[in-house]
């Protein structure tokens, strides 16, 4: 069963294409970034001009065209190259771009989604608060109508990619208590608005590349046309648009499994002790055969949930799966990947140590994978 959902010769050669966009426009620049402690937005705008960051959206608004499974290559060797960059398409195309592209109107399409599948645009999801994280239904940070428009006010944090972005789409309480009183709303141009603080971003172990906000809304006020869909029913477009961006979280963990992997094979290789390559000790060959072996079911998984999303199934438990075992996969191969590299590994001359602290952080967003186990745990019932 799982050959259905294999790659394809056109995914191989997209896979290509996308392997040596990495190689030539964002490899040679992550040290100088990364020293800098500066975000890529300008590498994330040409992964916008080679048609990367809307890949499965339609061509009518300037998306690829292309399945999610080309998506999840898209991420994968994205990740494989910076983290950094791949989470920001995994952004695009799922927690902000998928509800616009599902439930938004012509217009939030035209005006909101086109841009960011042009990498003109860079978008960011304001969901997460000091109280209410995993418990969504606990958020406090409100929408009143107020004639024509949306008068936000609140308080969140953990905005990935947050005081960079040029569109905001927050999740805010416009009803009753409870998952049914909350919306979504779109906030163009967040940093030239009135009322919308910056109040720090967040340091986080990935480093000062990426950028968690913290901000604060006060009196901010938005169009009514700005809600996307239906008034009430925001926590379930960002359940949807879990179930994709659970996919691309666990390409991201693929990505890092797998140059973690390269890592730690290339310098298994080149490095001798007592007379031949460290491979050749069973206790390292036996290390990169596991690291091998996980990596390649980590792909299997996300290949098998984004295969069932192209046909037009609901994934929640396959995106859930996959996003558990790829992103705790990551985290043991990068962990593997350092050990092979001693202290080589343990220093920043290598990528390895990078890769560990970008896994990391796979397994905590788009759920953690103690709340996606309890996805699968309670779907094994129904």
């Amino acid at each position: 069963m799982l050959g259905e959902f294999a790659v394809t010769a056109d995914h191989e050669t997209h896979r290509e294409t996308v392997r040596e966009f990495c190689e030539e426009e964002i490899l040679p620049h992550i040290e100088e970034y990364e020293e800098r402690g500066e975000f890529p937005a300008e590498l994330i705008r040409r992964v916008g001009e080679a048609g990367l960051t809307g890949v499965p959206f339609s061509t009518e608004v300037d998306g690829g065209g292309l399945d999610y499974r080309s998506f999840a290559v898209t991420v994968e060797e994205l990740s494989r190259a910076w983290k950094c960059v791949a989470g920001a398409v995994n952004i695009a195309c799922g927690l902000v771009g998928y509800p616009i592209a599902e439930f938004g109107t012509d217009s939030h399409r035209e005006e909101w989604l086109a841009p960011i599948c042009r990498g003109e645009s860079i978008p960011a999801l304001s969901m997460t608060e000091p109280d209410a994280g995993s418990d969504a239904a606990a958020m406090e940070t409100t929408a009143q109508r107020e004639g024509d428009e949306w008068v936000i006010d609140g308080h969140k944090v953990w905005t990935t990619n947050g005081e960079a972005a040029d569109f905001l789409l927050i999740v805010a309480r416009t009803g009753d208590e409870g998952h049914g009183g909350l919306s979504l709303i779109g906030i163009p141009n967040p940093g030239d608005r009135d009322g919308v603080e910056f109040v720090r971003n967040i340091p986080c172990m990935e480093g000062d590349t990426a950028i968690e906000s913290e901000i604060r809304f006060d009196d901010v006020r938005v169009p009514v046309e700005n809600l996307v869909g239906e008034e009430g029913r925001g926590f379930r477009y960002v359940m949807e648009a879990l179930d994709i961006g659970r996919i691309g979280t666990a390409a991201q963990g693929v990505g890092l499994a797998q140059g973690s992997l390269d890592a730690a094979k290339a310098f298994a290789d080149e490095r001798e002790q007592f007379g031949q390559p460290i491979r050749e000790f069973q206790g390292i060959g036996f290390k990169l055969a596991d690291m091998a072996t996980r990596t390649q079911a980590a792909r299997l998984l996300t290949m098998y949930a984004a295969g069932n999303r192209d046909r037009g199934e609901r994934v929640t438990q396959d995106a859930a799966m996959a996003k558990t075992f790829a992103t705790d996969a990551a985290m043991d191969i990068a962990t593997e990947a350092v050990q092979v590299l001693g202290s080589r590994g343990y220093s920043q001359d290598y990528p390895v140590e990078r890769y560990m602290r970008e896994a990391k952080g796979t397994q905590i967003y788009d759920g953690t994978n103690e709340v996606n186990r309890l996805v699968v745990s309670k779907r094994l019932y129904e």
